[in-house]
């Protein structure tokens, strides 16, 4: 172990010397270095270099290579295992730099005793020079798109970068401004909308399909793309009022956060000014920014309290949101239903199997109507309260004003489903600290789920909930998915099959008991039949309790249920800490700095660190009581569980890294029918797992092309030789951990990710560790190429 700390702090101080001399280009400094590493080594490299030229050359039809004293670099070795470029021309180190191609093979070929895989070594070469290449074709095609310049040479350029990188959108934007320009509006329409497709927050995509809708005389559809291009200072409404109302919809639609329906930033022209306000909208249809969402219903979660009640409450809340603009909603839940309006409507029943009809009222003390075989009832309903009414014989319901009526729920068991299927999301359970801990802070999760199986090595693929429940169930990275700046106005393309969408196609009646409303807006959770949401408060009490009770009423049909909880989630100090943790802690630990930052930049800290071993522990006993409950009236065939994490919790962070073991360890486990029960295991698994962990027990189909999860070797499938963890978050710099079981590899760039989720690796840091308690760090030239050549493919559509 000394020998190694000895080692890494010789490796860092030569480091030192070398960003010290790029800085200064001390003459001594250099020659210090020169002798330190190079001469001592100069016979050998020139050795390595002549044998894999030669053998190199032999093989593959490449640029005669210069001879070793004609190289525009010199090799500096530090350890046998690490080394550093010099670039002569520059007079710098190439630290933290990404080399070019021919710096690349240079590298390799003077450093490698023997090229080790003489393929890799030219696709890895022949890789970086097409990125070079495919650079400096895109910025004429670009620069030729702005200037407005076409012509053969142009499109020739386009084709070949097409060619290069089918992932970019350039490509469709130069033929849209063509098609544009000659009048042909149908193919520019066409061609930006790929361009869209390929990168929906790309404000100049934005601005481009503006034009164009502008131009068809597509009014609404312009306005709403302008406002996403950010071009609002020329922003200018019709006459009409008709169409007048249509283009304010596209500003809602467009100026809404996505992370919080039901909630809207609803436009109004008033005395010839638009004006926005932030307000719930309730017993209406809720926000659909495409005509591809589902319609739901925005309704009230009543299930205890006074009717006729909350309804004015939430006026008052609105009321007092617009004047002192502070969201006043914290405990306020909302039940969203998937719904149509109807005065009148006929329930039929299918081979005489009852049915239940959710109904919400759309005015206080509304009176509906049922007519049934020799029986007629009437009642009045609550606004916007929905209520369960069992039907079991050919029924008409109606009422003089509109009605929110649900799909008709069967009440009826297939031997080809599970009684239920239930998932749960931990949300922010580090893994890794209860690890940690011996599990001792989660006793009743654990005597459960041993009964199936934990996975160990759990790693989630973003930082934070908005981008990581999004992957978990579209079964897709956060590139893929496109989610960049959390809750940009757009939604996911309706070609990806959600979770909730794939269990809807089984039959099950698909319902979120409790859940943020992160995926209603941007269709993540767009297969629900029903979901109760709340943006803030997140308790496992109420949703175990739930969903104890929701089995008990839909005992009869076969249940999808998601159930997120939030009680493991560290909070930041706008949060009321737990009274245990105010009588427990001393004055210096309860007291800390208050810290209202986003929690993922939370620092390890006392109280940060109490509270949430304390939530844990009382999230677990209310699992506790689920789990029993489960036990007593179901066999283990007749159900699945999964219990997950979205991430983990900065709060417990032993290394410096944003994306480290604590933040990105997350908790994965399932028990039931088709579970293995091998206990805990310790194969790498990823978030973007779960689709197909879940696919794979409940019998959806999991071999779409896009999607980017594994079927661990626990499930039937193989082992993962790697996970990948990033953040992806505009105006701040790209991070990425790829770990395998022993090692992490951490990159961070220089420059920062671009609004639409693109990136540099022009200039990056990199830093390995063992994956010990040590964090131990490894310096290895071998190592490093086979960490960024996982990280290139990685980024390969969103960098460039």
């Amino acid at each position: 172990m000394a020998e190694d700390f000895d080692t890494g702090t010789y490796i860092e101080g030569v480091r030192e010397l070398m960003s010290a001399y790029n800085e200064s280009g001390d003459d001594e400094l250099y020659r210090a270095l020169h002798e330190l590493c190079y001469a001592p080594n100069e016979a050998a490299l020139r050795d390595n270099y002549a044998k894999n030229t030669a053998a190199y050359a032999a093989r593959y039809d490449v640029p005669v290579l210069p001879l070793y004293d004609d190289l525009p670099v010199l090799l500096f070795p530090v350890t046998n295992e690490y080394s550093v470029l010099f670039d002569q021309e520059q007079g710098k180190f190439l630290l933290n730099v990404q080399e070019t191609g021919l710096q690349y093979l240079y590298h390799e070929l003077i450093f490698a005793e023997e090229l080790e895989d003489p393929v890799l070594s030219e696709a890895r070469y022949s890789h970086v020079l097409r990125q070079e290449r495919g650079a400096q074709i895109r910025t004429l095609v670009a620069d030729a798109v702005r200037e407005e310049k076409y012509g053969k040479k142009i499109k020739d350029a386009a084709e070949a970068y097409h060619a290069f990188n089918p992932y970019d959108e350039l490509y469709e934007m130069y033929y849209a401004e063509e098609e544009l320009r000659c009048g042909r509006i149908d193919e520019a329409l066409r061609y930006a909308q790929k361009a869209y497709a390929k990168r929906k927050t790309n404000t100049a995509v934005c601005h481009l399909l503006s034009r164009i809708y502008r131009a068809g005389g597509y009014l609404a559809q312009a306005i709403k793309f302008q406002v996403l291009s950010a071009e609002t200072s020329q922003l200018s409404l019709p006459d009409d009022p008709v169409q007048l109302q249509h283009c304010l919809y596209a500003i809602t639609a467009a100026d809404t956060d996505m992370r919080y329906a039901p909630f809207v930033h609803r436009t109004s022209f008033e005395e010839g000014e638009i004006k926005s306000s932030f307000v719930v909208p309730i017993a209406e249809e809720i926000l659909r920014f495409s005509d591809d969402s589902p319609r739901c219903w925005a309704g009230i979660y009543n299930p205890y309290g006074q009717m006729n009640v909350k309804e004015k409450l939430l006026a008052v809340m609105n009321r007092a949101m617009e004047q002192n603009a502070l969201s006043v909603y914290s405990d306020f839940t909302f039940d969203l239903m998937k719904a149509e309006e109807h005065a009148e409507i006929q329930i039929a029943l299918q081979e005489n199997t009852p049915v239940l009809v959710p109904i919400a009222a759309k005015e206080a003390q509304q009176r509906v109507c049922f007519y049934e075989q020799n029986c007629e009832r009437s009642m009045k309903l609550s606004r916007a309260e929905f209520g369960f009414y069992r039907i079991e014989h050919p029924t008409r319901i109606c009422s003089d004003t509109l009605l929110a009526v649900g799909e008709p729920i069967l009440l009826s068991h297939s031997p080809m489903r599970r009684k239920f299927v239930l998932n749960i999301l931990a949300d922010g359970l580090s893994w890794s600290e209860m690890r940690r801990q011996q599990y001792s802070l989660v006793p009743n999760l654990m005597k459960f789920f041993q009964k199936g199986v934990i996975f160990d090595n759990q790693f989630s693929t973003a930082e934070y909930t908005y981008p990581a429940l999004a992957t978990i169930e579209t079964g897709m990275y956060q590139h893929h998915t496109q989610i960049t700046e959390p809750g940009a106005a757009f939604v996911l393309d309706p070609s990806y099959v959600t979770i909730s969408e794939k269990m809807k196609r089984l039959g099950y009646y698909c319902v979120m008991l409790e859940g943020c409303s992160d995926g209603v807006y941007n269709g993540a959770f767009r297969g629900y039949d029903r979901l109760l949401v709340n943006p803030w408060v997140l308790r496992a009490a109420d949703g175990v309790e739930r969903m104890i009770r929701h089995l008990e009423a839909f005992g009869e049909c076969d249940n999808f249920v998601f159930l997120h909880f939030a009680d493991t989630h560290p909070n930041n100090f706008d949060v009321a800490p737990p009274v245990k943790a105010q009588t427990q802690l001393s004055l210096a630990d309860a007291l800390q700095p208050q810290d209202l930052g986003a929690s993922v930049f939370l620092k390890p800290n006392p109280f940060s660190q109490y509270v949430n071993r304390s939530e844990v522990q009382a999230a677990d006993r209310q699992l506790g009581y689920l789990f029993d409950y489960i036990e007593q009236h179901y066999e283990e065939d007749e159900y699945i569980v999964l219990l997950y994490s979205d991430h983990g919790a900065s709060v417990y962070a032993r290394s410096p890294y944003l994306l480290s073991e604590e933040q990105t360890g997350a908790a994965l486990m399932a028990r039931g029918a088709g579970v293995p029960a091998l206990g805990r295991v310790d194969e790498l698994t990823s978030s973007v797992d779960i689709y197909k962990i879940l696919g794979k027990l409940a019998g959806y189909p999991i071999d779409a092309a896009y999607l980017d999860g594994n079927l661990p070797e626990a499930f039937g499938g193989q082992r993962r030789e790697y996970t990948v963890s990033n953040s992806i978050y505009p105006g701040q710099t790209y991070k990425v951990c790829v770990r395998t079981e022993r090692h992490a590899f951490h990159l961070e760039t220089e420059e920062l990710t671009r609004e639409d989720g693109t990136i540099s690796l022009d200039r990056y840091t990199y830093h390995i560790h063992e994956r010990s308690e040590s964090y131990r760090e490894v310096f290895d030239d071998a190592l490093t190429r086979y960490f960024m050549d996982i990280v290139r493919q990685y980024t390969e559509s969103f960098r460039r």
